[in-house]
């Protein structure tokens, strides 16, 4: 039995090459004509009848994407850290981006801190993945002890080594930038877990690309608390909520966080048993396309 290509998409329409007539017009003339735009009018409303009907939305190719992070994302106390993201579920004209800096810098020996002489692009953020000549795989930037912000000084890594002066590449997947202007809806929620004795209370806020660098958003911070340790079991919390963003093309949105204690953090689980179900993501994030912006 064949299908309906409406099934699947709308059909484009293309506006029909009349013909010219003849001079006087005849009858001929006339029945081709209203022929070719009877057909050109039964497209139309082949294209629009449907797109106008109850599930006319199944048919439109709308701007979104779908992201995830795997891995558990910490941030010293009292310090603004972007949230990152290592896994595209779902794109469509919205796209993960990068922070990405290159430096010359060195770490030992056989220790944590790295030693960043000089800056040479970009900007070092924590939660920043190291690649370089003898530089260990899965290598993070997790804090900077000494130094200009982001620049030449004094980091700590999450991986103890010995490494000589040689040029290093920092990278951190965070931006979720799209490919059309518009107003976008992002949904985002994190997977937070405490391990102290006590409440301790995280604030998540929104960055925003622009003119110039890009700037937190005003009033866009969230500050939720976190269940204390309780017994043999961490204190946990699900933090979820949703912001509308207007953007340009080429333009990005991040995720920023920040705790007063350490012992407060975003946690990947992995998958569990009795019952067995699936691994928990630390952060995942979704941006869909709402409506085109003002005129």
């Amino acid at each position: 039995m064949a299908t309906s290509p409406l099934i699947n998409r709308l059909i484009p329409t293309v506006a029909p090459r009349l013909p010219s007539s003849p001079q006087p017009p005849d009858q001929l003339y006339l029945d081709q004509l209203n022929n070719i735009l009877r057909l050109y009018f039964n497209q139309i409303d082949g294209t629009l009848g449907p797109l106008a009907g109850g599930q006319g939305g199944r048919f439109l190719n709308i701007p979104y994407g779908a992201f995830q992070d795997t891995t558990t994302q910490t941030a010293p106390a009292n310090t603004a850290q972007v949230m990152r993201f290592n896994t595209s579920d779902l794109t469509n004209g919205v796209t993960l981006g990068s922070h990405i800096a290159s430096f010359t810098a060195s770490i030992g020996a056989a220790s944590t801190t790295m030693t960043v002489t000089v800056a040479t692009a970009g900007s070092i953020y924590l939660g920043m993945t190291l690649t370089g000549t003898g530089v260990s795989a899965g290598t993070l930037v997790v804090s900077q002890t000494s130094g200009t912000a982001g620049g030449v000084g004094v980091y700590v890594v999450s991986i103890s080594q010995t490494v000589a002066s040689t040029t290093i590449t920092g990278t951190v997947q965070s931006k979720m930038v799209v490919q059309h202007p518009g107003i976008y809806n992002l949904q985002w929620s994190g997977q937070f877990v405490n391990v102290a004795a006590a409440i301790h209370e995280v604030s998540v806020w929104l960055r925003k690309d622009g003119i110039g660098p890009a700037l937190d958003v005003v009033g866009s911070a969230g500050l939720v608390s976190v269940n204390a340790k309780h017994g043999a079991f961490n204190g946990g919390a699900i933090v979820s909520w949703n912001y509308f963003v207007e953007l340009q093309a080429g333009e990005f949105v991040e995720l920023w966080w920040s705790t007063p204690d350490v012992d407060t953090y975003i946690i990947q689980y992995p998958a569990g048993v009795a019952p067995v179900r699936p691994s928990t993501a630390s952060v995942i994030a979704t941006m869909s396309f709402v409506s085109a912006l003002p005129a």
